[in-house]
């Protein structure tokens, strides 16, 4: 990646877009400081994320990766490890903003119920709506989805834009 300059501000979706292999996941994972920039700095709130402690600035950031990962566990414990501290109405709330409550309840455990390491017992659409849930119940100050929507159904895919549209006005969106 190379002369990339951007701004992503509260209430604004801001995508990246590409062809396979264009850098883009490059470029969000330079964001949450998996690695750091060999030239150049990312800076939030114009203070350089190097100077951030990685705690503090993942803290702030609800990042879904293309590949969900969730783990052996209930649904709501996958879904509480963005917050441990949300109560069970902000974990059915996150549910149903990434409609994934009507399949959590068509469980027969519904939130109560066991997901295998890795999710091996969900759909590729299940896991990823999992997964948005967990970043929505942690209310970060950003949000940075790659590739969320890829396994998703059209209807589904339709419903969760709309959905989080109205819950993120707030904070700043990278797709």
């Amino acid at each position: 990646l190379q002369h990339i300059s951007f701004r992503a501000p509260p209430g604004q979706v801001t995508a990246v877009i590409g062809g396979t292999g264009a850098g883009k996941s490059t470029l969000l994972h330079l964001l949450l400081r998996f690695y750091d920039p060999q030239e150049g700095q990312v800076l939030f709130g114009g203070l350089d994320a190097r100077r951030i402690r990685q705690e503090a600035l993942r803290r702030g950031i609800g990042f879904v990766p293309q590949q969900p990962v969730l783990f052996s566990g209930t649904i709501a414990e996958n879904i509480r490890y963005g917050n441990p501290a949300a109560s069970d109405e902000d974990v059915r709330h996150a549910a149903q903003v990434a409609q994934a409550s009507e399949f959590i309840l068509a469980m027969p455990k519904g939130f109560s119920s066991e997901i295998t390491q890795g999710g091996t017992n969900l759909s590729g659409g299940q896991k990823q709506r999992l997964a948005i849930a967990r970043a929505l119940v942690r209310k970060p100050g950003i949000y940075v989805f790659d590739d969320i929507f890829s396994a998703l159904d059209l209807k589904t895919d339709a419903m969760l834009r709309a959905a989080l549209r109205r819950e993120v006005q707030a904070v700043a969106v990278l797709i």
